[in-house]
């Protein structure tokens, strides 16, 4: 070893030479990412600005079939009716738009039935961004059996994808030898094809848009099975849970207590509405049909209580048969799903709440399983409010277009909150003042059961309780 300065080696000593570190600067601040939080507000403003946008492109002269421009306020209630898969129009649908026109509203119907929050989550995956606990909540995806990450969410987003292209296909499919040779008229293959597309997108998002002309819906073909019945399958399918169809995959030990409960109520549903129409209607809609026609039609008549197309005028139904429509379609269809209303889960869990009431139960009981006191409280102000904007959104069309009849208002408005789309003639009669309440109706439906139940909280807020004391009821 070298000697080192001021210092002499003597023998025995040992020199340890060090590496000198360079002087490191750290500079320590606040990492800036962007994250996206959903909130319940950005799903209304989305759905309000597609619904104004559509509305004016409808307005557009190149939407329409005759090259003048459709007025506005008709364009944005069909453009808030199709992004609310409503089906409701104040004229008739293939008379009034041209090709471009009717295009559009596929396309509104095809975004409104997946809802705008869906579209919003895949492209927040896409993005890269993963989707907490409130995002999946936000999404409707808090009963996904998947992981718990994003990648959980990812993978369910795409199924859903799969599973609306999948079903929407083979809709078209079944669909297309019957335009092409069975409907009457003089129609060229083109627009059989397109027929075929545009009904089977329409049934499956039960929007209830049609391109049969008269504004008759399938009044026409009540004779024809086939069609009703792929219909039929279409729009069932479209109104049950994306995640329900997704756990039915599993073993049955495995299906969840929201499968179980979508199941029965849709089931129930189904067959209780079918035999009421069989029955009620056996010698008045139905009594030029054959018993196998009848039953079919009664069957679809069943099913479109969420999509609002319909093989028998509605206008002519009988009273009991409106009121029994008016119910139906307040229930809807099952959450995460192209259906609206208050939807299966929250008329379940009401249903049993009162049978847990009868039986002198503290709590409510399912399928063996407690539901949650805060999805009771939940389900039972989503009911609650939905009669009260009900009964307060009938009373002000009354007010202003004092001239429609008591019932074809109360079905039509009915109609617009559930999303469903039959109509008594109210829609096609009212003032441009009710029209604006009928579209306010379409658009507090879609999106009043998601902000309701986003913004009541899983647990209560209270840090105290307060002392119990009983009421008189009753």
């Amino acid at each position: 070893m070298s000697q080192q300065r001021g210092y002499r080696r003597r023998p025995g000593d040992v020199v340890l030479r060090r590496a000198r570190l360079q002087t490191e600067v750290i500079r320590a601040g606040p990492v800036r990412r962007f994250r996206f939080t959903p909130r319940a507000w950005m799903v209304v403003l989305l759905f309000a600005f597609v619904m104004v946008l559509g509305g004016a492109i409808l307005h557009l002269p190149a939407a329409s079939a005759t090259g003048e421009s459709v007025p506005f306020l008709d364009a944005l209630y069909t453009s808030v009716s199709a992004v609310s898969v409503t089906g409701l129009t104040r004229f008739d649908t293939a008379e009034t738009f041209s090709h471009f026109g009717e295009f559009v509203t596929l396309a509104l119907f095809q975004v409104g039935g997946l809802g705008v929050t869906m579209y919003a989550g895949i492209l927040i995956v896409l993005a890269g961004q993963r989707l907490g606990m409130r995002g999946r909540a936000f999404f409707g995806l808090e009963l996904m059996t998947t992981s718990v990450d994003g990648s959980g969410a990812s993978v369910l987003l795409r199924r859903v994808m799969i599973y609306t292209a999948i079903v929407e296909f083979t809709t078209f499919i079944l669909l297309l030898p019957w335009f092409m040779l069975e409907l009457p008229g003089d129609i060229s293959t083109g627009r059989a094809v397109w027929l075929a597309g545009y009904h089977a997108i329409s049934a499956f998002n039960n929007a209830g848009f049609d391109l049969m002309g008269g504004s008759n819906s399938f009044v026409g073909q009540a004779h024809d099975v086939w069609p009703m019945l792929v219909m039929g399958v279409s729009a069932f399918l479209g109104s049950l849970s994306f995640l329900t169809v997704f756990n039915l995959r599993q073993p049955r030990r495995r299906w969840t207590l929201d499968t179980k409960l979508v199941l029965t109520g849709m089931t129930l549903l189904l067959v209780v509405g079918m035999a009421f129409f069989l029955i009620a209607e056996w010698s008045r809609m139905f009594a030029d049909q054959s018993a196998g026609s009848r039953l079919v039609n009664s069957l679809f008549l069943s099913v479109n209580r969420t999509t609002g197309m319909t093989t028998v005028p509605i206008s002519e139904a009988s009273a009991d048969t409106s009121l029994a429509m008016i119910i139906l379609m307040f229930i809807g269809g099952a959450s995460t799903s192209t259906a609206s209303g208050i939807k299966i889960g929250s008329f379940m869990v009401v249903t049993f709440g009162v049978i847990s009431a009868l039986i002198g139960s503290g709590r409510v009981v399912a399928f063996g399983r407690e539901i949650p006191a805060s999805v009771v409280l939940r389900a039972n102000a989503l009911v609650l409010i939905a009669l009260g904007g009900y009964a307060f959104g009938l009373l002000i069309f009354i007010a202003v277009d004092p001239n429609i009849d008591i019932l074809p208002a109360a079905f039509d408005v009915m109609s617009a909150l559930a999303n469903c789309g039959w109509t008594m003639g109210a829609s096609q009669a009212a003032t441009g003042a009710g029209a604006n309440i009928l579209i306010l109706m379409m658009f507090v439906g879609r999106l009043g059961p998601l902000v309701i139940t986003s913004l009541i909280p899983d647990r209560p807020r209270e840090h105290y309780r307060y002392p119990t004391e009983a009421v008189r009821i009753g």
